[in-house]
């Protein structure tokens, strides 16, 4: 059993070898190049940060509409909102954006940063990738029951995937035949022959029916499944089709990838809540990962992250601060950090992205160039070990003001307030919110309060206060 797992490994590898020059990659992979181009995914900012891998230079952002909150929700706006997902041809000659508010997948020419097609799509998208054909892209749609296709250059759905509820994440196998897809509201994954565009097989007993982001091996042989509301990772053996074991990665557990360090493949995922990217040694699919450290970010919340096709260098976005992290993978040390575009999830590494010129067309500064975010753990009044990230960013007008509630009591309705700037220490209401149940331990989460208005030079962030709700009567 042992010697066929190794020859269908070695098979595998060569066959992957000859036609993948996309990260993550199996050993020998070319280094890092003047052509290859990392990008973010800006939620807030709306846009697309561009930045070369090779010189760490930042780039400029490609604009896909008004900012949040500008004219976004006017009754005459019609570009996109939400910039989110990213996915990318296996050529490098294009990307693929989600915008999660507007329904809209757009595709972008990677050497020009132009535009060739949006397309509007099921509701909720999430993430999408383009099939081996580079032109075709599955659109995984969480609001929907289905994957949308769309042809990625002239624009259009051609066609669609019957899946489970709520898929979140299209991957497909190095050979191009099988795809793969996660869910959001069903505990397993689908297996789909892209030929038929039917499933044929089905990996049941997921630890929970969210996994919101998802990652395969080089060789194809393993994929890794995040559970961001339980912090945990399903790892599971795409040769006997079985789940290896579920690693308890840590709350907020965002997305997991792949490099080979020595020789050997490493998964890495990031954790939000503890503002670090886990690493784990797992030289055969059947193993199970072994942790070997853990890289503690230089910002906030990390999330997106991206290998180099050598795999000496992992790409990591920090959510919450806006900056991306170079992390060198033999020493597991940050080497750069570079600011990008804000509230970025999606980070993607394309090769070859940019075979000619310097590929700044069509660039511009929307997002960048901003005051630093500010993020303060606030402890929550009322609770035995409750707290909030509060993070504020300056956005166009208005400032964006996000709490994430932690151990939170149930039922429980809670104030935020914070004494202004002349204000001789009186504390202003600002914001209301209740916590939802959490999966694991009976308390209440808050995953993301938001608000709106002028808080930078209006209030003092050191001054905020949370704490519940008192009724009239005394009664919470």
């Amino acid at each position: 059993m042992a010697k066929a797992r190794s020859i269908l490994f070695l098979l595998l590898s060569a066959a992957f070898s000859a036609a993948q020059i996309q990260a993550p990659a199996l050993p020998g992979a070319q280094r890092i190049g003047p052509s290859d181009r990392v990008y973010t995914g800006d939620q807030s900012s709306n846009t697309i940060t561009v930045f070369n891998p090779y010189t760490n230079k930042l780039l400029g952002t490609i604009t896909l509409g008004s900012e949040r909150l500008s004219d976004d929700i006017g009754p005459q706006y019609v570009k996109a909102v939400n910039s989110h997902g990213l996915g990318f041809s296996r050529d490098g000659k294009y990307i693929v954006s989600i915008s999660v508010t507007t329904n809209t997948v757009t595709v972008i020419r990677t050497l020009d940063n132009k535009i060739m097609s949006q397309t509007s799509v099921s509701r909720a998208p999430h993430e999408a990738f383009f099939t081996a054909s580079n032109t075709t892209v599955w659109v995984a749609c969480r609001g929907v029951s289905q994957v949308d296709i769309v042809d990625g250059l002239s624009g259009g759905i051609i066609g669609h995937v019957a899946t489970d509820d709520g898929p979140s994440k299209v991957l497909f196998s190095p050979d191009g035949k099988t795809a793969y897809v996660n869910h959001i509201r069903a505990n397993n994954l689908s297996i789909i022959d892209v030929a038929s565009k039917t499933e044929v097989d089905k990996i049941t007993g997921l630890p929970d029916t969210f996994s919101s982001d998802m990652m395969l091996s080089p060789d194809g042989t393993s994929i890794w499944l995040a559970h961001k509301m339980i912090g945990k990772v399903s790892v599971i053996d795409l040769i006997t089709k079985k789940i290896v074991t579920v690693l308890d990665t840590g709350l907020e557990t965002n997305h997991p990838n792949f490099a080979y360090i020595d020789g050997v493949l490493h998964g890495f995922v990031t954790v939000a809540a503890l503002n670090e990217t886990k690493i784990y040694r797992q030289p055969k699919a059947s193993d199970v990962p072994v942790l070997v450290g853990a890289v503690r970010q230089s910002g906030v919340e990390p999330h997106g992250l991206w290998p180099s096709p050598d795999g000496t260098r992992m790409f990591v976005v920090n959510e919450h601060s806006d900056t991306i992290d170079v992390i060198d993978t033999a020493t597991k040390k940050i080497v750069k950090t570079v600011a990008v575009g804000q509230e970025s999830q999606a980070l993607v590494y394309v090769v070859g992205a940019v075979i000619s010129g310097d590929g700044t067309q069509n660039l511009g500064r929307q997002g960048l160039d901003m005051p630093p975010v500010e993020n303060k753990i606030i402890p929550v009044r009322g609770t035995k070990d409750g707290s909030a990230l509060l993070t504020v960013r300056q956005t166009n007008g208005l400032d964006m003001v996000q709490l994430i509630g932690r151990n939170l009591e149930v039922n429980t309705t809670y104030v935020m307030s914070a004494s202004c700037h002349g204000c001789r220490g009186a504390q202003v209401p600002l914001m209301r919110f209740t916590g939802n149940p959490d999966k694991s331990d009976g308390c209440a989460t808050a995953p993301q309060v938001l608000g709106f208005f002028l808080f930078m030079d209006v209030y003092d962030v050191n001054s905020v206060i949370i704490k519940p709700v008192v009724k009239r009567g005394g009664k919470r």
